[in-house]
């Protein structure tokens, strides 16, 4: 069978579910399906197990029906990233104050790591960028322009929330259970060692967001004080 598919149909850009269109949905298989299927094998299994025959086999289809819809492996995992990249966006208008509309982005961004951990690995791949990420890139400058920071310092600034961010992202996303540093030490031991008490309690409250919010407001205020107050 000829490939018929004519390049990344890069689709939706925030979750919500468009309507039909019939240049999308071929024999009652569409791209989106396929895409959120390849999401929902990474999510379960990794993004190892992710191929076009493992799709085709959960969506009933044959492996080459697949083919009428994306050219090959990369654009569908291209695909999966500019979903994905696609839920960080913040409906408009963004928060006035800075701050508010920084965190909004940071808290949405760090849920959809931690959600979707694969998503790191393929972004190290470089993937082809779809849309979202150019308009991600936009919302996060509309986020500190009020700052009125050059270029240069704007990036910095985004790229210092970011990273803490994505590294809180991935410790959850990694360790899996975020009390598992704790998790063999006997009371005993917690009660004999209150520095390790206290780390018990830390990883307890980990994945309610706590901390990772403790965290980012304190990043907040050291870019603040970095590229805000020295300004005034």
């Amino acid at each position: 069978m000829p490939n018929r598919a004519a390049g990344l149909p890069w689709d939706r850009v925030v979750d919500t579910v468009p309507e039909p269109d019939p240049l999308r949905l071929r024999g009652g298989l569409s791209t989106q399906a396929i895409v959120d299927t390849a999401i929902a094998i990474a999510d379960v299994d990794g993004l190892d197990a992710v191929s076009i025959r493992r799709v085709a086999a959960v969506l009933e289809v044959r492996p080459m029906s697949l083919y009428t819809h994306i050219v090959s492996k990369d654009e569908l995992l291209a695909l999966m990233a500019n979903e994905l990249i696609g839920t960080l966006l913040v409906e408009e208008p963004l928060p006035v104050a800075w701050r508010e509309a920084l965190s909004l982005t940071a808290r949405r961004t760090f849920r959809m790591f931690a959600s979707h951990p694969w998503l790191l690995a393929l972004l190290a791949r470089r993937p082809r960028q779809g849309p979202n990420a150019a308009r991600q890139a936009k919302q996060l400058a509309q986020a500190v322009e009020s700052l009125r920071l050059s270029p240069d310092d704007m990036w910095t600034l985004l790229s210092i929330v970011n990273d803490y961010v994505l590294g809180h992202a991935l410790r959850v996303a990694t360790t899996g259970n975020t009390t598992d540093l704790v998790d063999n030490l006997s009371e005993q031991d917690k009660a004999e060692l209150p520095a390790v008490e206290a780390l018990a309690r830390t990883e307890e409250t980990r994945l309610a967001g706590e901390v990772f919010e403790l965290g980012l407001q304190a990043v907040l205020d050291g870019v603040e004080h970095r590229f805000v107050s020295v300004r005034s």
